[in-house]
């Protein structure tokens, strides 16, 4: 196979890219055309190939060779944008349980990332997100951290699944840890009215309570989120400032 190291090195930096680009949340969306996102993979090849020091250093002599050394930083940048796109699954977690109490679960919205029907408040705590993450430029971040990722996982190194798999495992439970935080005030809330309701048809043995039932907790979830709106925007960034802190831990695991 007579191709010269640099040209490989840029196809192997660009097939990395792509696996991020491709999966990471925000960038990853359906939204973007397949064109854009491939003219970005080998706009950004071209732009960060000056910076990075690492040269591939195994024989790529056969294209068997050449594939497999592909597929495997292909696999990279999957788990890097994988990363993120798992820790962001807690928008879809604390919005399915605030609108099942909510009683908004029986209708639902596309996904703008896979094109799946989500819950109402998913879609609004996805836009918001989004908006937060683009904002803090934390897709710059996302570039940057995968430019370290040559410096500590040089090309050619083999993806160990096995020793990745625990921290995709954390990086699924701390999700639902976080998605279960921010819908505790609207199941609180849900609770207390559902108690009152309780109350008042003890109280009022006529009244219909479950036509009454339904706005009455809506305009009580309604009246939560116009409370904590001010603070959404400073929770949101800590917690998506703090997904890149698994990115940083992975990138670590392969440091020197």
């Amino acid at each position: 196979m007579n191709v010269s190291i640099p040209l490989l090195n840029i196809f192997f930096i660009a097939g990395r890219m792509a696996g991020m680009i491709f999966t990471a949340p925000i960038l990853g969306s359906r939204n973007y055309p397949v064109p854009a996102k491939i003219g970005i993979v080998f706009f950004l090849t071209i732009l960060i190939y000056p910076s990075i020091t690492t040269t591939l250093t195994l024989d790529v002599s056969t294209y068997y060779d050449f594939a497999m050394i592909l597929i495997n930083e292909l696999l990279i940048g999957i788990f890097l944008g994988f990363i993120l796109n798992v820790y962001f699954n807690f928008i879809y977690f604390a919005g399915d349980m605030i609108d099942h109490k909510l009683g908004f679960s029986i209708v639902s919205v596309i996904n703008p990332l896979d094109e799946s029907q989500i819950p109402i408040t998913s879609n609004v705590f996805y836009v918001f997100a989004t908006l937060i993450f683009l904002q803090l430029n934390l897709h710059h971040e996302l570039i940057t951290a995968l430019i370290v990722s040559f410096s500590n996982i040089e090309l050619g190194s083999f993806f160990n699944v096995v020793q990745s798999f625990p921290m995709l495992v954390e990086i699924v439970q701390q999700s639902f840890v976080i998605g279960f935080q921010i819908a505790a005030p609207f199941v609180i809330t849900v609770l207390i009215a559902d108690i009152v309701l309780g109350l008042l048809s003890k109280a009022m043995p006529g009244m219909n309570i479950f036509i009454l039932g339904m706005p009455f907790k809506i305009f009580f979830g309604l009246l939560l989120f116009i409370i904590l709106m001010p603070y959404l925007y400073e929770i949101f960034s800590n917690i998506l400032d703090y997904g890149f802190y698994y990115l940083k831990e992975y990138l670590n695991f392969y440091g020197p």
